[in-house]
């Protein structure tokens, strides 16, 4: 917002305590701060978007374990996209869409190296932090560069609602396998079946899903992606193939939970000779605009869908909406769009 003296006055939203599982709206804080004039090669952005990631409640624990890590009275980690409202940086024009991983507010002041510019021609700007950004570039390496699935293999989707999930399920049908989706209700099983081209989705929270799973995985798994950890993890474990790979993508079950807990049924990586692995997606950062080229030709052709959940709101409104994604309420890359 600007005051009285044409200065710009952005709000942030600052971790005020840290959380005990579930995070709560008092456990932040927004802030005013009256941004200094725009210097030479700097830009000022008004954010239009701000996305709302799982991995944010893993770096306010109180632990230096993680990278990135978050203690109070700092701004909450968070990308947004947004629009250039002043430019004194020759390279950039008011008007330009750009991304900006500064944080949890409003108004940015950026220094030259720390933007992304967006190309609208590729991809609408909210798809820049869902399927254009982190969580579809993930998708998209962890597919295409780790699990290599195959024609005639099945793939199953831990997680397949959320933003990495519903983007690698239909990257999985784009390479020919078979794609069996693991979500959390009946509600997101139909829109994952109908909307996303899934060729079955099941109920983790319904008793005898694991059966299910097996029934349309007579031959076992090739592939299970993986999000979320816990007993999803767990249970599948036991029904991964031959040679089989195993991508560690995310383990949001575990983010909050005040003492972690691996699987237990790895013995049957032994059994069946399959590999379990990490992933990161800054490993692939110089490959980025080559994922987002095929990915834009996909969106255009109607082949891929980069699904929203977009809620309206201030960024006093931000602890609301992340712990929304943690209740379930999002059909794929929650969004906090800044009215």
């Amino acid at each position: 917002m600007v005051d009285g003296t044409n200065e710009i006055v952005a709000q942030q939203l600052v971790l005020k305590t840290v959380p005990k599982g579930l995070t709560k709206t008092e456990d932040f804080a927004v802030r005013d701060v009256k941004l200094p004039p725009v210097s030479d090669g700097q830009i000022l952005v008004k954010a239009n978007y701000i996305g709302v990631e799982a991995a944010l409640r893993l770096i306010v624990r109180d632990s230096d374990e993680f990278l990135f890590r978050v203690k109070p009275g700092d701004v909450v980690r968070g990308t947004c996209a947004g629009i250039v409202v002043e430019s004194k940086n020759p390279s950039v024009s008011v008007g330009d869409a750009v991304l900006v991983g500064k944080g949890v507010q409003d108004y940015i002041l950026c220094d030259p190296d720390e933007f992304e510019l967006c190309d609208l021609d590729q991809a609408p700007l909210d798809a820049w932090l869902g399927g254009f950004g982190v969580s579809g570039l993930t998708a998209y390496f962890a597919v295409f560069s780790e699990c290599k699935p195959q024609p005639g293999q099945t793939v199953l989707i831990n997680g397949a609602a959320g933003a990495v999930g519903s983007i690698a399920g239909q990257l999985c049908k784009l390479a020919g396998a078979k794609v069996i989706g693991l979500t959390s209700s009946a509600h997101k099983c139909k829109w994952l079946e109908t909307e996303l081209g899934y060729d079955v989705a099941i109920n983790y929270k319904e008793e005898g899903w694991l059966d299910r799973v097996k029934e349309h995985s007579p031959e076992r798994l090739d592939v299970i992606f993986d999000n979320v950890g816990g007993d999803p993890l767990n249970q599948s474990l036991t029904h991964i193939g031959m040679n089989g790979t195993v991508l560690l993508c995310g383990s949001t079950s575990q983010y909050s939970a005040e003492n972690m807990s691996g699987p237990s049924n790895y013995i049957w990586l032994g059994t069946m000779r399959a590999k379990m692995q990490g992933f990161v997606i800054f490993d692939y950062e110089d490959k980025y605009p080559e994922a987002r080229s095929r990915m834009s030709s996909w969106m255009k052709s109607r082949k891929l869908k980069f699904p929203s959940h977009q809620i309206s709101g201030s960024i006093s409104d931000f602890p609301r909406v992340f712990r929304g994604l943690y209740e379930g309420e999002n059909l794929g890359k929650m969004l906090l769009k800044i009215e």
